[in-house]
């Protein structure tokens, strides 16, 4: 999965200089970054995007403390510690110096996103009990589809304001991005988990500095957080012979798609901070719906989920530990918990239960039945008001759940969306042809249902996914009947006559010519 927070300048950044960069452990003061990456036992964070070219950077190279503070902590040019000294040496003023180090205008608060990637338990469990050879493979794919979301992000969803009126126009393709690699979580077990820090300075299409217009930017996190889901599947599975099966952690909820023939009890023993977690929500959702009276929806579940993460967070430790040490540390957990054979087999268990699943595995995908069945679901979980990001985000939870860590071909997400919204869906705004409504921003409503008040037909919580599938089954049968009760094509219409009758007049022929 991948979540998403914004970043501002000054104290958050100097939390992730302190923290975020050494493995979310502490660095010592007066430790050199370099020097604590190394005791911490993690890789050094390095650069990525398409807009490093235009600073002077190449994709790969080490993220310095330096740059890091500049970027982030001011949203100036990464080496502007350089540019001034040589504008200075040139002869500039200080103050035409320090414009030359600026992208753009000064940010206000908000200097960077922070993309939180990580895969899901039992991949981690995989990961941690592996192989290295398995280990590292993961680890690859993991970097690579990272890589892949990032590329949608920066082509597809970067918006900026110009102008006195603030018009949101779409920025140039490119971002600055630097990446940091974790292996632990808070309670030291296995998280594999990158951190992507987004700058939010990009380039407008007159080539000049702006600033990323991070609300539409963050209304495709879920979007680009399924993309991360099914693509780091399905590369897993071709690239292991595994396969997918859906695991419903939290009863009434959208299932997790996991590796088949995982354990369930290592997936739940690497998932320390989630027990925590979702005990206190338990805890919170009991005190919320006494002291209102009310259904636990959708909307208010997620602000209680984030707000029990935080309560039961724990302080961060001192101590790193290199991942040899770490990894030898979680076998002997595991092996405590299900034994030596299962932990020393866990690859052959996966495959062997893959092998069976793949029997039974559609790999071609109806579109058509697609399109309705993603429709229903996001008019549901929207209360039947929903826009482009729903359903793209639907239809890739789709193609992970019926696929199974197949892989789709390219484009059948946006396929699917854009069948959506062509056969089921209607607007659900007045058109404005003096200003056509760009499609992030367009609101729809289901073809079946008359337009109603956003969220008034949202269910609880624990029942929102059942209530969600009922209907696209429902619908999926209507649309059967249908096409089931249409007259059948008359024979005739297949004649040859029939088909002559089709063809255009033939052109006319000269006296004496041949017929």
């Amino acid at each position: 999965m991948m979540t998403c927070k914004q970043v501002s300048k000054g104290s958050a950044y100097k939390y992730y200089g302190r923290q975020v960069v050494v493995g979310d452990g502490r660095r010592p003061r007066g430790r050199s970054l370099e020097e604590a990456q190394a005791e911490a036992g993690v890789p050094p964070g390095v650069w990525m995007g398409r807009a490093l070219l235009a600073v002077g950077l190449v994709a790969g190279a080490r993220v310095t403390e330096e740059q890091m503070r500049n970027l982030f902590g001011e949203g100036l040019h990464p080496d502007a510690d350089r540019i001034v000294a040589g504008r200075l040496a040139a002869g500039d003023s200080p103050a035409a110096a320090a414009r030359a180090a600026r992208l753009g205008y000064r940010i206000q608060k908000w200097s960077g996103n922070d993309l939180v990637f990580r895969p899901p338990g039992s991949v981690q469990a995989l990961w941690a009990l592996g192989t290295p050879p398995v280990r590292r493979l993961i680890e690859d794919i993991h970097t690579r589809i990272i890589g892949e979301v990032l590329t949608e992000a920066e082509t597809e969803h970067l918006w900026v304001r110009v102008g006195g009126d603030s018009t949101v126009q779409r920025a140039r393709a490119g971002v600055i991005a630097a990446r940091f690699r974790h292996y632990e979580n808070r309670d030291g077990m296995p998280l594999l988990h990158d951190h992507v820090v987004l700058s939010v300075k990009v380039r407008r299409q007159d080539d000049r500095w702006g600033t990323l217009h991070t609300r539409s930017f963050l209304e495709y996190a879920v979007a680009l957080s399924e993309l991360y889901n099914q693509r780091l599947m399905e590369e897993i599975c071709r690239a292991l012979d595994l396969a997918t099966v859906p695991r419903y952690p939290t009863a009434g909820q959208r299932p997790v798609m996991e590796l088949a023939g995982i354990p369930e009890q290592l997936i739940d023993w690497a998932a320390t901070r989630n027990k925590a977690t979702m005990q206190r929500l338990k805890e919170l959702a009991d005190q919320y719906q006494k002291g209102t009276r009310q259904p636990l929806t959708t909307k208010i579940r997620q602000r209680l989920m984030a707000r029990a993460s935080h309560e039961t967070r724990p302080p961060k430790t001192k101590t790193s530990w290199p991942l040899p040490a770490l990894r030898a540390r979680w076998r002997d957990g595991a092996v405590a918990l299900v034994g030596e054979e299962v932990v020393d087999n866990l690859l052959r268990l996966a495959r062997l239960a893959a092998a069976a699943i793949r029997t039974s595995i559609r790999t071609a995908v109806d579109v058509a039945a697609a399109a309705l069945e993603i429709t229903a679901i996001v008019s549901v979980h929207h209360g039947g008001r929903f826009r482009h990001r729903h359903l793209l985000a639907e239809a890739r939870r789709y193609l992970t759940r019926t696929l199974h860590g197949h892989p789709a071909p390219p484009h059948t997400d946006t396929t699917i969306t854009a069948a959506a919204i062509r056969d089921h869906c209607i607007p659900g705004d007045p058109p404005n042809p003096d200003k056509p409504t760009p499609l992030a921003y367009r609101t729809f409503t289901p073809a079946w249902a008359p337009t109603s008040p956003r969220g008034s037909t949202t269910p609880a919580a624990h029942r929102i996914h059942h209530r969600a599938r009922a209907e696209a089954a429902r619908r999926t049968a209507l649309a059967r009947a249908e096409t089931q009760q249409k007259p059948p094509v008359r024979q005739q219409e297949h004649t040859p006559q029939a088909a002559l009758q089709q063809l255009p007049p033939a052109p006319s022929q000269a006296p004496g010519g041949r017929g």
